[in-house]
């Protein structure tokens, strides 16, 4: 039975003292069946948000019980929020427009209905309606259940009063309900659909776009070597040529703070001119920085258009970080406009997105110099290191949410342990796995990976003990949303910097970076941001309905302990379904389109996903390359075309003398009068021809690997 402090005792939670006084004393002093208060178990993202949005309100006693007995049955800090923010935010509408003043003037069976039923705010979307009934119903329903089970006859009379009334309707009497569930179900649908089969696509352009940052900070690295060896005065300008693929010249300019403060004068006070010229306080060695003026970039080609860094937009727009803050009201109306034609935010919104905010020092977002005096420089100002980190978290984070289907929560437990990253060699044959624990559970599972994905988690690594001047990384305390109650013990975590665990928001805008400028949308036109549970569900569905796993085995890489919503992850997009019933089409016409060739990116053919855990027959040489299924041959041993082989380029030749074969077999089946043969031969040849661009694209994709940009320096 949960139990009442004693006078004297109070919890040790840094927000106790602002609570005093503004809540019910013995709801802020419960404590749980170890004596323990629950106060001292809320986590921190949960008790602002209260501070913040709830602590004034008439239901701010409800709210807070609520947080409690979720606290107590362990709930996370997620969950809590998920109904916690609804049930705050559709109180206020309903006693603004109704004009109540406290809980006792509401009433549930009245404005609640009224609400559901669409008399007040018909702009609300049934979905918002049945999420807001939903909310309020559930808190309603766990927290009688627990004030009955847990306290003592006494003290159920004291706490009744904060209690929400239970309404007596549930979301089935209304017509919005069905309505809700269709349109959320169509909306994840749609933007599955427009990204499923495309992260082999994602995968290969975040590591183009790490490779072309790379190439970035190695020449920036370079330029600051010259700079201090040589004793050059800044600024220093440099250029170097990006690879025959990407066609194009880049400029920079590199500065220190005392540099650009003295060659941009005119802006700039007397004072901190002076300040500059003795290099002083911020100016001073110690607190002095390199940073690159991007000036632009040319085509090498001469008739196209440079397209220029890919991220260089997000700087000039001036998106990266808190946007907002200063902003003029037509500055903000254009911010979210631009916003919503990525689809970071929602049309006629007064909201303002912040989809690059990282929220963490030295990830992303510049240093306060830098993005202080963007607007006095002639090109964009760039912080390197802030950019490497983001992509570089971010393209492990792509990679592992893209061939695992693992959650954000359990990407941010990958820690240096042995117990985490383990490599087993069976029978000449490396496996790659990782080991956290899922949602939901209590022990550690095995998640199984590829040597890419450990490739990158190496780099991680290196650039943190870079960062760190150590062979070491820290052990540093878990900071993800709705599980740091489970993980308090510090680790050596991979997703860390600057002392500190990466949280939730600093992964998705790394990645939202990453992949900026690739525009996805539905088949309605509506574009997508790419959202890691949403790369789960396209996962999931690329798994099951282009891979023909079953859903056992897909639900175990999951780790979902229902087949059901496995089932519901991975059911067939409309692309599928219309891709599936073209096939029957051209079995029924007895049609081949020989003009149509789908070309695997070079990313996919280097790292094959390992689908299941028992391998069958891996590594088999075959016609032109290495087949990497892992269960019964699902063509019969036509490998030519088959996705599940790895075309080579050592075997290139092969490939070539199946063209020949097969127009040799075509005229002689077009002698013998074998119509379906000689289509046969045709899509034999165009297979072989397929497989040629293929590995075409693996030989650049190699060769841009080793590419070294040659930095030319120009005073």
């Amino acid at each position: 039975m949960s139990k009442l402090t004693i006078a004297n005792e109070t919890p040790t939670f840094p927000f106790y003292h602002q609570l005093i006084g503004k809540v019910d004393n013995q709801i802020l002093h419960l404590r749980d069946k170890r004596n323990v208060f629950l106060l001292d178990k809320v986590d921190d993202y949960n008790i602002k948000y209260f501070l913040n949005n709830v602590l004034t309100q008439p239901w701010n006693n409800h709210v807070l019980l609520g947080m409690l007995i979720a606290v107590d049955k362990q709930l996370t800090s997620t969950s809590i929020k998920s109904t916690q923010a609804p049930i705050n935010v559709i109180l206020k509408e309903l006693f603004d427009i109704f004009q109540l003043k406290n809980m006792n003037e509401f009433n549930v069976e009245i404005h609640f209905y009224q609400y559901l039923k669409g008399e007040v705010f018909p702009e609300h979307s049934p979905h918002k309606r049945m999420y807001s009934l939903k909310a309020y119903s559930s808190l309603a329903y766990s927290c009688k259940r627990w004030v009955t089970s847990n306290l003592s006859i006494k003290q159920q009379s004291h706490f009744k009063r904060f209690l929400f009334k239970q309404p007596s309707f549930t979301s089935r009497d209304f017509s919005f309900n069905k309505l809700a569930i269709e349109t959320r179900h169509h909306t994840r649908k749609s933007e599955t659909d427009a990204i499923v089969g495309s992260l082999p696509k994602l995968r290969a352009e975040g590591h183009f776009r790490w490779n072309q940052l790379e190439r970035l900070r190695t020449s920036f690295l370079k330029a600051c070597e010259k700079a201090q060896q040589t004793n050059t005065e800044l600024p220093l300008d440099f250029n170097y040529a990006e690879p025959e693929r990407v066609g194009e010249h880049f400029y920079f300019r590199l500065w220190d703070k005392p540099s650009f403060v003295l060659h941009h004068q005119e802006q700039f006070s007397e004072h901190t001119i002076k300040i500059a010229q003795r290099r002083y306080r911020t100016y001073s060695v110690d607190n002095n920085q390199y940073f690159v003026e991007f000036i632009r970039a040319e085509s090498t080609n001469g008739e196209e258009e440079a397209e220029g860094l890919w991220f260089a937009e997000l700087f000039t727009e001036g998106v990266i970080g808190q946007w907002s803050q200063n902003a003029t009201e037509e500055e903000l109306k254009c911010k979210r406009e631009w916003f919503t034609s990525w689809g970071y935010g929602e049309e006629d919104s007064s909201t303002n997105p912040i989809p690059f905010l990282s929220q963490h020092k030295g990830v992303l977002t510049s240093s306060f110099f830098v993005s202080l005096h963007q607007d006095k420089a002639q090109g964009t100002l760039l912080d390197i290191e802030p950019l490497y980190a983001a992509v570089t978290f971010g393209l492990l984070a792509l990679d592992i949410f893209t061939t695992t289907g693992a959650r954000i929560n359990e990407l941010l437990q990958l820690s240096r342990t042995p117990e985490c990253l383990k490599i087993v060699q069976e029978n000449n044959k490396v496996y790659y796995s990782f080991y956290v624990v899922p949602k939901g559970r209590d022990e550690v599972e095995a998640y199984y990976a590829t040597d890419q994905t450990f490739k990158l988690i190496a780099r991680v690594y290196k650039m943190l003990k870079k960062h760190y001047k150590s062979n070491e990384i820290p052990k540093v305390k878990y900071r993800g949303k709705g599980r740091r109650y489970e993980f308090t013990e510090p680790r050596p975590y991979i997703f860390q910097y600057s002392g500190r665990a990466l949280k939730d928001d600093t992964v998705f805008a790394s990645l939202r970076f990453l992949l900026h400028g690739l525009r996805m949308e539905t088949q309605e036109g509506k574009p997508i941001t790419i959202k890691t549970h949403l790369l789960r569900h396209a996962f999931a569905t690329e798994a099951v309905q282009r891979g023909d796993m079953s859903l056992d085995i897909v639900a175990k890489i999951l780790h979902h302990r229902n087949l059901t919503t496995t089932a519901y992850y991975s059911e067939p997009t409309s692309s599928i379904i219309g891709e599936k019933v073209g096939e029957l089409h051209d079995i029924i016409l007895d049609y081949i389109n020989i003009d149509e060739a789908v070309l695997r990116r070079p990313e996919e053919l280097e790292s094959a996903l390992k689908e299941h855990k028992e391998k069958v027959g891996v590594f088999n040489n075959v016609l032109g390359g290495v087949c990497v299924t892992d269960h019964v041959c699902p063509i019969k041993m036509a490998c030519l075309g088959c996705q599940a082989k790895i075309p080579q380029p050592e075997k290139k030749h092969q490939l070539e003398e199946v063209i020949k074969l097969s127009k040799y077999g075509e005229k002689r089946y077009k002698d013998l009068g074998l119509p379906i043969e000689v289509k046969k031969a045709r899509k034999m040849r165009e297979d072989a021809r397929t497989e040629l661009k293929e590995i075409a694209q693996i030989e650049i994709y190699r060769k841009e690997q080793m590419y070294e940009p040659q930095v030319r320096f120009d005073k």
